[in-house]
């Protein structure tokens, strides 16, 4: 019987196509994806967004809005962006490739490569010959996000890279190598400076000349200049306190292997038929190391589910191959199925876009046309932020002008111990609030969050000092 029951999932995979879903897109698919561009554009502000679909061997490109809404010029599967941590895939396949070349192993230990690189857990410095490539690429080395990545050097000198690595030095780790993954973006740029270092060369000539050139990938960008040049570069862009402005986000070259490498979507589709093996036209060399590139760490527990491989997170049979990415003002969201040969690529020019919005294109693939766009949790941060600034600056102007108008009646009465407990309270509320606005390094939270955490910090201490004003006046 069950041979049989085999037998006819068998024909029905056959003929009916089950396995691998067709998608021959209709005019109304087509209209539906436009249409929840459109409208993700729209409701989150940011001006432009491309996506590219690689599914049943077909690519397919849509747009929306402006890659550069001040100059006019319209958005396409040519306009280049940042592509924030997506970055990490490419940074993950050199490295790869490196090992593939036998120029070195990714157990080895960072200690071989960057000697005076050292770091420490729990206060005491931790063996760094216990510490290997594999770490920094499964993110297991105990460096996390959290400080790390807001602590960046700005610049653009050929030095960068180093001075990044640099500053983790001597860096307390969220746990001890190997024990879980933690995603830290700046694992990768550890790894690119080992890319320098074994191959003499800088990482941006290295990535050009041994990766997106043998790959056919001849609009991906690692020096901005370069992709200035195309007149394709779109302007980046920031959300804040209801707005869309553009935005020249601080220079992060030391930050380039794990968050600013340039595409496109045509490229981006190029590069998702490699992963998947429906682009042929490639070094074989890159066939093993693409495999390689899709081994999550399995030695760790999985986050949601997830494991880390090279720049990709992955499940445990590989059938989900994805990587989200955001920088200051660009976004970006890469989706790979390989058992339904669908890919699925979104780049924006700002970081306000909900990226789970390729979810629902791969919704509308499955005939499922009825999608919706849901704002970001970013987005809604700096709504709740705005409104409260708003709020709470009307509410200081109120109190600072009943606090004027008890001074000029004359209306006094009495300072109770009670009225001078809750005055010494509110003028001590108001100091540390004012402390904490000069206190704060805004010049990298404003670069990484919207300016609406500022004014709402900020109109939280007028409010606390109009009513200060206001308690104290009523004597």
């Amino acid at each position: 019987m069950k041979k049989i029951i085999v037998f006819m999932i068998a024909l029905l995979i056959l003929f009916t196509g089950f396995a691998t879903p067709s998608y021959a897109l209709s005019d109304s698919q087509s209209d539906s994806i436009q249409t929840l561009l459109d409208d993700a554009s729209r409701i989150s502000g940011v001006p432009g967004m491309s996506i590219s679909i690689l599914a049943n061997n077909e690519v397919l490109y849509f747009s929306s809005g402006y890659a550069d809404r001040e100059k006019g010029l319209s958005a396409s599967e040519n306009t280049l962006y940042e592509l924030a941590s997506v970055s990490k895939a490419f940074t993950g396949m050199g490295i790869l490739l490196m090992e593939e070349q036998g120029l070195l192993s990714m157990s080895d230990s960072i200690q071989k490569y960057l000697p005076w690189f050292t770091l420490k857990y729990q206060g005491k410095h931790v063996d760094m010959q216990s510490i290997t490539l594999n770490n920094f690429l499964h993110h297991t080395s105990g460096l996390t996000n959290g400080s790390h990545s807001q602590n960046i050097p700005q610049g653009n000198t050929p030095d960068m890279l180093q001075k990044t690595v640099e500053m983790l030095v001597d860096s307390e780790l969220s746990f001890y190598p190997g024990e879980q993954y933690n995603y830290g973006t700046v694992n990768y740029d550890v790894l690119g400076l080992v890319i320098e270092i074994v191959s003499g060369q800088s990482y941006e000539d290295f990535m050009r000349e041994q990766v997106f050139q043998p790959l056919g990938l001849h609009q991906t960008y690692v020096y901005k200049e370069d992709a200035q040049a195309t007149g394709q570069l779109a302007q980046g862009y920031r959300s804040s306190f209801f707005m869309t402005t553009p935005y020249n986000a601080p220079d992060y070259s030391g930050n380039k292997p794990a968050g600013y490498i340039i595409s496109c979507t045509k490229d981006m589709a190029r590069w998702m038929g490699i992963q998947m093996g429906i682009v042929q036209d490639i070094p074989e060399i890159f066939h093993t190391v693409i495999e390689k590139s899709h081994q999550g760490d399995m030695s760790v527990p999985a986050v949601n589910e997830m494991y880390y491989a090279a720049g990709w997170s992955v499940n445990a049979n590989q059938t989900i191959i994805e990587h989200p990415g955001g920088n200051p003002n660009f976004g970006t969201e890469v989706v790979i199925l390989p058992n339904e040969r669908t890919a699925i690529c979104l780049l924006t020019n700002g970081a306000n876009i909900n990226r789970s919005m390729v979810l629902k294109v791969k919704d509308i693939l499955d005939g499922n046309l009825t999608q919706s766009y849901g704002i970001s949790g970013t987005q809604l941060l700096d709504i709740i932020l705005s409104s409260t600034t708003i709020i709470l600056c009307l509410l200081a102007v109120l109190f600072f002008l009943l606090g004027l108008r008890r001074r000029k009646t004359n209306e006094r009465q009495p300072m109770t111990k009670k009225r001078i407990i809750v005055t010494a309270i509110l003028l001590i509320a108001t100091i540390v609030q004012c402390i904490m606005c000069c206190a704060l390094d805004w010049s990298t939270i404003l670069i990484w969050q919207t300016y609406s955490v500022l004014t709402a910090l900020i109109s939280s201490a007028l409010l606390t000092a109009s009513i200060t004003w206001f308690v104290y006046t009523h004597r």
